[in-house]
Parts: C-alpha cells; sequence; structure tokens
C-alpha cells in the first residue's frame, strides 16, 4: 500500500501514557522524524495516565522544546478508556489517530492510515491477525489473549475484521465522538471498534506485524482484561440481538 502524500489535513495523534518513562526518547525521536516526512500537519496529545514514575515530567521537559506536541494528565491511573476519552475531548482536527507509547506498531505508518481516512473511511486499523500480515513478535500471552477475543468478537458479529484489539488506528473525528463506549481498560479499543461496526461505520485495515515491547513492561492484566472482554462479548451478544430484533420488526412492519 503506498501512502498519498497530499494528504494535509490536520491530524491529532493521541498517546496514552503509563509509566513509559524508559522508552520516551525512543518514542519522542520516531515521532519527530515521522513528522518531518509528512505533509501532514501533524500534532501529538500525551494523556499520562496517573504515572507514578517520571513520565509526566520527562513529557513536560520535552514539550519545552516542541510546539508539535502537548500533555494533559490524570491525577490518578483511570485506565486506557478513560486516556483516550480524554484525548478524543481534546482533539480538534478532522483525523485523530490512537498509538501504542511502546512502539510495538510503528509510528510511521500513520500516514497509510490516515490516507484511507481521507479517501472515506470511519476507521483504519492495523491489523496483526489479517491474513496477509506477519507473524506476530512479542508476549505469547497478548498475542493469545488478542487473536482469541478478536477471532470471538469476528463469529460474533458475521464481518470480515480480523483485529479488534489493536489501538494503532485512525478515525474520522466527527465517527468517532458519536461512539460511546464504557470501558475504562484494555477492553475500550475493542468497544469502540464493535460499536462502530454495529452502528454501520465503515471500517478498514492495513496489515502489520505486531512487534516486540524494546522498554519497560507491559500494563496488561491477563485476568482483568479477560474478565472485561466476557463482559464485552455479552454485552455484544446483546446488541447483536437487538439489532437483528429490529430488523425482523422492521421487515414485518414493512
Amino acid at each position: 500500500m503506498t501512502t498519498d502524500s497530499s494528504i494535509t489535513a490536520p491530524v491529532t495523534v493521541i498517546v496514552p501514557c503509563y509509566n513509559e518513562e524508559a522508552g520516551l526518547p525512543f518514542l519522542l525521536e520516531r515521532l519527530r522524524k515521522m513528522r518531518a516526512r509528512n505533509a501532514a500537519d501533524w500534532h501529538f496529545l500525551f494523556v499520562d495516565d496517573g504515572s507514578s514514575d517520571d513520565t509526566f515530567a520527562a513529557l513536560l521537559r520535552a514539550a519545552q522544546d516542541a510546539d508539535w506536541f502537548e500533555v494533559v494528565r490524570h491525577p490518578e491511573n483511570l485506565g486506557l478508556g478513560a486516556a483516550l476519552r480524554t484525548g478524543f475531548e481534546h482533539a480538534l482536527s478532522p483525523i485523530v489517530c490512537t498509538i501504542d507509547s511502546d512502539c510495538t506498531y510503528p509510528p510511521e505508518k500513520l500516514p497509510e492510515l490516515t490516507a484511507l481516512v481521507a479517501d472515506g473511511a470511519d476507521i483504519v486499523t492495523a491489523s496483526a491477525w489479517h491474513p496477509e500480515s506477519a507473524a506476530a513478535e512479542g508476549s505469547s500471552t497478548r498475542i493469545w489473549l488478542s487473536r482469541m477475543v478478536s477471532g470471538l468478537y469476528k463469529l460474533l458479529i458475521g464481518q470480515d475484521v480480523y483485529t479488534f484489539t489493536c489501538l494503532f488506528r485512525a478515525y474520522r473525528a466527527e465517527s468517532v465522538r458519536r461512539i460511546r463506549f464504557r470501558s475504562n481498560g484494555f477492553a475500550a479499543v475493542a468497544e469502540i471498534m464493535l460499536r462502530a461496526i454495529l452502528g454501520g461505520q465503515r471500517v478498514a485495515e492495513v496489515p502489520m506485524r505486531l512487534e516486540s515491547r524494546r522498554f519497560g513492561e507491559s500494563k496488561l492484566k491477563v485476568g482483568d482484561a479477560i474478565m472485561a472482554h466476557v463482559r464485552l462479548l455479552l454485552l455484544t451478544a446483546f446488541m447483536v440481538g437487538a439489532r437483528q430484533a429490529r430488523a425482523v420488526g422492521n421487515k414485518l412492519a414493512g
């Protein structure tokens, strides 16, 4: 897939962070280079989710010498979903992206996603489980959980979407603002996608390899994540059932 270098619409990239002090210099350098190579007006919004290390202070120091990113903070750790809601509330551009702070998906690929939004998609997601994606790297637990729940969501909603748990996405801002998601933890990423699909939004996937984390440790708590996805699966089953019932009712009424 080629990148459309003519995309010049302002883009806000939301970067949720929680105790990512060790990897920040690596991330910031890659974002600087990516921004310099592309025509779009890239603005980065870091949401520090109550970090207990030096993440917030390091971001503030870096922001003093850069006018292309800003920092907002939660006074306590509220979870990934809460950080995303804060980011969406602050983002003012017509295209909004979300990325992982650990660079497990390469930020240099963002222009590929925003180009598809410019072409008409409402949501574009990196897709580690797409048949054309290279084999994933990293934690076997993360890979197992993501593949399993993505497969269950795909089966439940009956759509050809392969990856529901990837944070690395681009959104049409007006579309994502219509989505009211409830999850505060990692399951929020899947909930956004599910609500978007069931709401008739246009979704595109870009095959992309999941890479290994280089710095720090994953914040994923497997037990909590499993329970959150079980609740979301039940909620999705209810939404699918309600949608089918409405369709039958409309058909009978017509």
